[in-house]
């Protein structure tokens, strides 16, 4: 677990806007992608829907995985995180505190939670409120790199 490791982490986690979440249920993996923010603490937060397949499987099954990558089209490219860990829905000062890590990298949604323009936009702030906020509180990063060689990885325990 090298400093450089966790410096590369946090830079996939503050540069990339969306992951890919995996979860199961009864032996049925899914797989969904999120928008996503971070704390310094590698905590990662994403809102969503609790009727959804994903949000079904994780009040089932609190193990998560997700990966977080930039697309490429070369294999020496093929860089990200891969991440196993708890799912928790947040609440209360701890959801306020989401929401502030959420909107500080998207200030596109609080923009559009003070002032939508027009319907859709007033459907999309409202189904956000209403939204749980999840936490992925992650118990392994894999920082993957292939630049560093084919299969390059190293891993964080947290």
């Amino acid at each position: 677990m090298s400093d450089a490791a966790k410096t590369r982490a946090r830079q996939f986690l503050n540069e990339i806007s969306t992951l890919t979440l995996a979860t199961s249920s009864d032996s049925s993996p899914w797989a969904a992608t999120v928008f996503f923010a971070a704390d310094s603490k590698f905590n990662i937060y994403f809102v969503s829907d609790h009727r959804t397949r994903h949000g079904r499987n994780m009040a089932a099954n609190e193990q998560v995985a997700a990966t977080i990558n930039p697309d490429c089209d070369n294999w020496h490219d093929v860089a990200g995180l891969q991440i196993s860990g708890v799912v928790s829905v947040v609440g209360g000062l701890e959801r306020t505190k989401a929401l502030a890590v959420y909107l500080k990298k998207f200030p596109q949604i609080d923009a559009l939670f003070a002032k939508p323009q027009g319907e859709h936009e007033e459907t999309i702030a409202a189904r956000l409120k209403a939204a749980n906020f999840y936490k992925i509180t992650p118990e392994m990063i894999r920082v993957i790199d292939n630049e560093k060689g084919f299969g390059y990885r190293e891993e964080i325990k947290l």
